[in-house]
């Protein structure tokens, strides 16, 4: 315990405990991983501590797959219980999301840093715009016949991946694209942030083992204190956001998205 609080002092505690409200409030809510909240929150408190960015970044988002994957079990299994995953479209997409997730983990690591986030926030302000714009705004009726089918997942998965956000961030906004209600698809992006979560919390787990100069709680890139302290209130607060999603009117949730994309836009952007 001593250990514990020599390492991560109280503002930290407060800190991680209010961001895991946070991405449980985005789980169950929209769908949304919540990494993008946590990533930057976990490199100031391991800046504060003493972790540069060199070793802070991969252990950030790290800690954060592992939190989403924690937030997403409880979040995906109270929209399975409120009816608003689709099978069908979860089916239709997993393939190729898993394919692209397992790209985006072996290439992002090897893209610059400012590549791959400019690239993130040039397409979510796109969808934020989107899901402004609503039903005026669309490609099609419905999802475009195989192989073309596999376009929109793989990149969703790949993107997510590489960054180290959940997946239904980008595929909630796509799937409208296509004609797909909102509720329908936040409820597949909820399954699908835990589907782009479990590989991705697998390799960081394997990730820098024996690399010095991390916290005594790291097990490989991931803070098992951290993942704790934000997966607690998430687990509690997820399912409840969920059912009010299920019951929330669809112009503020489509609202809620957009501003959720355009702020993630602009961090990214001005970071």
């Amino acid at each position: 315990m001593e250990t514990l609080l020599s390492t991560y002092p109280p503002g930290a505690w407060a800190a991680l405990l209010a961001t895991g409200v946070l991405i449980g409030l985005l789980a169950g809510l929209l769908g949304v991983g919540g990494g993008i909240v946590a990533v930057p929150v976990l490199l100031e408190i391991f800046e504060f501590i003493g972790i540069g960015e060199p070793l802070g970044v991969p252990l950030a988002v790290g800690t954060a797959q592992a939190s989403i994957l924690i937030a997403s079990v409880t979040a995906a299994g109270a929209h399975w219980r409120a009816g608003t995953i689709d099978s069908g479209l979860v089916q239709s997409w997993l393939p190729a999301l898993m394919a692209g997730a397992v790209i985006g983990l072996t290439l992002g690591p090897l893209a610059p840093t400012w590549v791959l986030t400019t690239l993130f926030a040039v397409v979510a302000a796109g969808l934020a715009l989107k899901m402004m714009a609503g039903d005026r705004l669309i490609i099609g009726q419905s999802q475009p016949e195989r192989p073309f089918s596999y376009i929109a997942p793989a990149i969703v998965g790949g993107l997510a991946a590489a960054v180290g956000v959940g997946g239904g961030t980008l595929s909630t906004p796509t799937l409208t694209l296509f004609s797909f209600s909102i509720k329908r698809a936040i409820g597949a992006g909820a399954l699908f942030n835990l589907v782009i979560a479990i590989p991705a919390t697998v390799v960081f787990l394997l990730m820098d083992r024996n690399t010095p100069g991390r916290p005594f709680d790291a097990l490989g890139d991931v803070a098992l204190f951290c993942v704790a302290t934000l997966s607690l209130p998430a687990l509690f607060v997820a399912p409840m956001a969920a059912r009010w999603s299920a019951r929330a009117p669809v112009a503020l949730l489509r609202r809620l998205f957009a501003f959720c994309l355009a702020v993630i836009a602009v961090r990214l952007l001005l970071r």
